[in-house]
């Protein structure tokens, strides 16, 4: 598992904080780059707009390059495939989801020793105008998060393309670098309050998430369940127990209790679509936990209309 995958967001916004102070050539180069080293990919490519070849493409190794002309003429076919697709229906795919998937999946484990490939859409006001791709020597590496975040990527991709021209009615604000300093400001005020919460309450975890059961933030040690599955929980049990308590008339349900045999789950809304839920020991007193959480979520609310503007930019 990545190691990283909980600070997705903030790898993103790291990669894209140069995106209008360089040329926009350069920008997409070290975007390529910094995705290719950060998941291990051999290959990294961005595909943006109608144009058949990549706008951009991350080979450290030289592994394209190394290839005879047939075999490099028919990887960059696969690969234009590959991005058009997910282009026409903005759907992460595989290169097994080509016709001739498996042949053509065999032929990259051969060649690139790339037996993993995936290609994620660029999307902007709802629709893919490109993809990132990216061939990968071991499996399967991502968490939700992590697909949610390299989406994500599409809208700096877009105002960084259109920043020159003048915005068109429906298209993106232009994003400045002012804007992305002060979400990185803002990330670093939201994870000063978790570590702070970590240390008061003795806690093994606290996470702030969305109510889709993705991570914003998370401090702490892992939970030995699934990071992912464990937020979707998370978020799944909040709203059900809020809509539970409807049918019994009660409105106001703004925190969560589940009480285990070793270990709880305290569960706190912050704002209208996020969460901060801290994971405590049987051994730590349960009124101090529910008081110094309800403290730091008051805390978040100031800073969560700041990030949720920086993450749909």
């Amino acid at each position: 598992m990545n190691e990283r995958t909980g600070d997705v967001y903030r790898l993103v916004f790291e990669l894209t904080a140069r995106a209008t102070d360089v040329p926009y050539d350069k920008f997409l180069d070290e975007l390529v780059e910094g995705l290719a080293a950060h998941y291990g990919a051999h290959v990294c490519r961005v595909h943006v707009g109608d144009d058949q070849r990549y706008a951009a493409s991350a080979d450290a190794a030289g592994r394209v390059a190394a290839l005879d002309s047939t075999d490099r003429a028919r990887f960059d076919t696969l690969d234009v495939m590959l991005a058009e697709e997910v282009k026409n229906d903005g759907v992460l795919r595989t290169a097994l989801d080509l016709d001739g998937g498996a042949e053509l999946v065999n032929f990259l484990a051969r060649s690139l020793q790339t037996p993993e490939t995936f290609a994620f859409p660029l999307v902007a006001r709802g629709d893919a105008f490109g993809a990132i791709t990216l061939y990968l020597p071991d499996a399967y590496p991502f968490e939700e998060a992590d697909v949610r975040g390299l989406q994500a990527i599409g809208n700096v991709l877009f105002a960084a393309a259109n920043r020159d021209g003048v915005a068109k009615a429906g298209a993106a604000v232009p994003v400045t670098s002012d804007k992305l300093r002060a979400y990185q400001e803002t990330l670093e005020e939201v994870a000063k309050i978790l570590d702070e919460l970590l240390f008061l309450t003795d806690a093994k975890t606290v996470l702030l998430l969305d109510s889709q059961g993705d991570f914003i933030s998370k401090r702490g040690a892992e939970s030995r369940y699934s990071s992912t599955d464990f937020a979707t929980v998370v978020a799944s049990g909040f709203a059900a127990s809020r809509r539970l308590a409807g049918l019994y008339g009660t409105q106001e349900v703004h925190s969560v209790t589940h009480e285990g045999d070793t270990e709880s789950v305290f569960v706190i809304e912050v704002a209208e679509r996020a969460l901060l839920a801290i994971i405590y020991s049987d051994h730590n007193a349960p009124a101090l936990v529910s008081r110094w959480t309800q403290s730091a979520a008051s805390r978040l609310r100031g800073h969560y209309e700041a990030l949720t503007e920086a993450r749909v930019l």
